[in-house]
């Protein structure tokens, strides 16, 4: 659940990046506020840690956005660790930002804190067609609001959705 919520924040606040800088040029400071819901399955690792490995995905919205800066949908890939005696989590996660097929960002996310609201950074770390040479970085926060677990009777696989609300209050984008 954690690395489903982290990533809906990184995709949504880099999405809102991408968006701005066109019309700007140069070096932009974005608020980016991304719902996202996410699935994953999940793993126990070890007597106390579990493993998620999923993704996911949602719409990132650019405060006082407009027009092609408005929005921008996102879709992030990623692993979360969760240590069930102390209820501390941890999230890596890869990110694709899109703005229609002429505008695609990646990047990194990495988040940590307790179970259902996680600190971290959103690193940028490349573009495509006219969004290729964009970088940035900045601090993210993802919470959970809902989540649920379900058994795969026949597999005995636990299957995780969540949903929650990913925030960039200050990420800075350049586009070079």
């Amino acid at each position: 659940m954690k690395i489903l919520n982290t990533g809906m924040v990184l995709i949504t606040f880099f999405l809102a990046v991408l968006l701005v800088l066109p019309a700007f040029g140069g070096q932009v400071t974005l608020k980016i506020l991304a719902p996202w819901q996410g699935k994953g399955q999940v793993f126990k690792v070890a007597p106390n840690k579990v493993k998620v490995v999923g993704s996911f995905n949602g719409i990132m919205y650019i405060d006082q956005g407009k027009g092609d800066l408005d929005a921008a949908v996102f879709m992030c890939p990623g692993t979360e660790y969760i240590n069930l005696d102390t209820k501390r989590a941890s999230i890596n996660a890869d990110c694709m930002i899109s703005k229609g097929k002429n505008r695609v960002a990646y990047a990194k996310l990495t988040a940590k804190g307790e179970m259902g609201a996680l600190e971290g950074n959103f690193v940028i770390v490349g573009g495509e067609k006219k969004w290729r040479g964009i970088s940035g970085k900045g601090k993210v926060t993802i919470r959970t609001a809902l989540g649920a677990t379900a058994l795969n009777k026949k597999t005995g696989e636990l299957i995780n959705s969540a949903a929650g609300l990913a925030v960039w209050p200050a990420l800075k984008v350049s586009l070079h």
